[in-house]
């Protein structure tokens, strides 16, 4: 059975897309959000058993489509004078083709997903049409076996009845029609709104009382939601969303909104970008095991030595080791369609290398990669416990600064908590972050001091189990900063900062 997907879709032109959201944005971040959108349906089509074709408008001079929707089968311009009749040409041109299924979709998407195309084509299997409407009375995917002309002359087309109405005219016609799941699209600032979640905002003020960032700008997370300008200034730490009583995710908002941006985060990270988007650095060499050690790209970079002792340790136990980044900082400046694509790049390596467990150690990489990576996954803490390495570190009093991504649900905390011998206590609670959560600190260094100066105030030793957060504090002037793991591991090994950690993860490819 041949298959295709219809992307049907506006060039994203400044001035000329998504303009009902100026002025809350830009020309050039409504055109931002616009790209981002077409990237997600794309990637969407992408996991489908089907050819992706392009119906556009206007002329794309520039050739932009063409770079961002790579394998496309064809790109194509609308024809005809209304959207009816331009999406009626579409399906004609489809099945002239030789199709025999295709569905077609719009772009003013941010939630769909493979899972709502393919559905949309086993539909079709058992009816002759398929609709999915919108929550504002439109549709944004309707599938057909075979051209129609009878179902596109509706009232009004941009209209809260559009699909009462194309519906109506379905039955009317005799087609059997499958209704799919309804999404949000995004035209106006409030659907926005109820995007980032902030329509839920009740002004109580906990948000900005606990944050340092809306301090500084005055504002809460509604208000945050009408300020992409300051998208890159936010920590990510979730402190907000803890404390908020509707549970509004601050970071969520600020990464949706970098996604949306029309420079996609600028010269800034450039270096990052650099080496991380794909990582420089991967190496896979030493992983041909079903299960391999996962050490991320910051501990293998402070921490060398303990790297290489953790490698040989979990050889002697028939475990592999790769060095990658788990995509986390590619993710979080908005390139979420290149993280997504570096990442199946990875789990694509991990597969043919026959690995079936990840053992991480850095809670960056722990909680993001889980539920993106199809691989059963495993802290460091935990592993050891089951191979009956490590040993107890022992201390009167053990205060633990506990990194941002493990803060909520605290499981690598408590996996490494068995290996503690004292009074463990969590006297860094009031501490928002070590200062690079989310890469704001490139745009709010005084606030990443401040951070720190916060956990320095609490003098003596601060223990964490987390590499960035060790090298970002010893950076800030926090001279007794410690990670747990060399302890467990009983080895002593002092923080390299300057040049060296960046030539201590280079090094790993070259082996």
């Amino acid at each position: 059975m041949k298959q295709a997907v219809i992307i049907f879709t506006r060039v994203p032109v400044p001035g000329h897309t998504k303009t009902r959201l100026m002025p809350l944005l830009s020309g050039e971040d409504c055109a931002g959000l616009h790209r981002e959108m077409i990237r997600r349906v794309y990637q969407a089509c992408r996991g489908v058993d089907g050819d992706i074709l392009v119906f556009f408008t206007p002329e794309d001079s520039g050739g932009s489509l063409r770079g961002l929707l790579k394998e496309a089968k064809g790109f194509f311009p609308q024809k005809g004078e209304g959207l009816g009749e331009r999406m009626s040409r579409a399906f004609v041109q489809a099945f002239r083709l030789g199709y025999e299924r295709v569905l077609l979709i719009g772009t003013d998407l941010l939630q769909i997903s493979a899972e709502i195309l393919q559905e949309g084509f086993r539909d079709l299997s058992g009816h002759d049409a398929v609709m999915n409407p919108t929550e504002d009375g439109g549709y944004y995917l309707i599938g057909l076996k075979e051209a129609r002309d009878d179902i596109w002359d509706v009232p009004s087309y941009g209209t809260g009845t559009v699909f009462r109405d194309t519906l109506c005219r379905m039955e009317k016609a005799g087609l059997r029609v499958a209704v799919g799941q309804r999404l949000m699209d995004i035209d106006t600032p409030e659907d926005l709104v109820v995007w980032y979640g902030t329509d839920r905002c009740i002004r109580c003020g906990a948000c900005t009382e606990n944050c340092l960032f809306l301090q500084k700008y005055g504002i809460n997370l509604a208000e945050l939601s009408e300020r992409p300008e300051l998208a890159y200034s936010c920590f990510l730490c979730g402190r907000c969303k803890a404390v908020c009583p509707e549970e509004i995710d601050g970071g969520r908002i600020a990464v949706l909104m970098r996604q949306m941006r029309a420079d996609r985060s600028g010269a800034s990270y450039k270096g990052l970008l650099w080496e991380k988007n794909p990582y420089k650095f991967a190496a896979y060499g030493k992983g041909r095991k079903k299960s391999v050690l996962f050490p991320g790209c910051n501990f293998p970079s402070f921490y060398p030595k303990t790297t290489g002792y953790l490698e040989r340790l979990m050889k002697d136990h028939g475990i592999g080791t790769v060095y990658d980044c788990c995509q986390k900082p590619v993710y979080e400046l908005g390139l979420r369609a290149e993280a997504e694509e570096n990442l199946e790049q990875m789990a694509a390596r991990l597969k043919s290398r026959g690995v079936e467990e990840l053992i991480l150690l850095c809670p960056n990489c722990y909680h993001f990669l889980k539920g993106r990576l199809d691989i059963p996954m495993t802290t460091v803490y935990r592993k050891l416990k089951e191979l009956g390495e490590g040993q107890m570190f022992r201390n009167e009093r053990i205060p633990v600064y506990v990194p941002c991504p493990d803060r909520e649900e605290k499981e690598m905390f408590g996996e490494l908590g068995i290996y503690l011998e004292g009074k463990v206590e969590e006297p860094f609670y009031h501490v928002q972050c070590c200062g690079l959560g989310g890469c704001a600190g490139v745009r709010e260094p005084e606030l990443a001091q401040r951070m720190a100066d916060t956990a320095k105030e609490q003098g003596g030793t601060l223990y964490t189990y987390c590499a960035s957060c060790v090298s970002s504090f010893r950076r800030k002037g926090m001279k007794e900063v410690c990670h747990l793991l060399p302890l467990i591991l009983g080895i002593e090994e002092k923080v390299p900062l300057g040049i060296q950690p960046f030539l201590n993860r280079a090094g790993k490819k070259l082996w």
